[in-house]
């Protein structure tokens, strides 16, 4: 369940049964695992996976072989292929790296 969502506005997607938004397109072919979510105005069309406790959301759009899986998420740009696992987050700004001089 997408906990800032009611009810009305979310349901299970067939392929998996986890929740996805009323305003994100899931296509029937995309598996959304139990614990998984996707919303927003993201979309997912082809073989997508997203498994175990991963985020789809914001405009993200997956397609193709693209597997998104344990608590990764994705919130922005497109993809293609690929897979996006463990803690990882796609950030829509960029970090600022600190100088070599900071002793990091």
């Amino acid at each position: 369940m997408i906990v800032n969502l009611k009810d009305e506005d979310q349901h299970k997607h067939r392929n998996g049964g986890g929740y996805v938004a009323n305003t994100a397109h899931v296509d029937d072919s995309v598996y959304v695992g139990p614990h998984a979510i996707v919303y927003g105005k993201a979309e997912c069309t082809g073989r997508v996976r997203v498994e175990d406790f991963a985020q789809i959301s914001g405009d993200a759009k997956l397609s193709g072989d693209t597997v998104v899986s344990h608590f990764a998420w994705v919130s922005h740009g497109t993809h293609k292929t690929g897979h996006i696992f463990k803690n990882e987050r796609e950030h829509k700004e960029q970090k600022r790296l600190r100088p070599a001089e900071d002793g990091l």
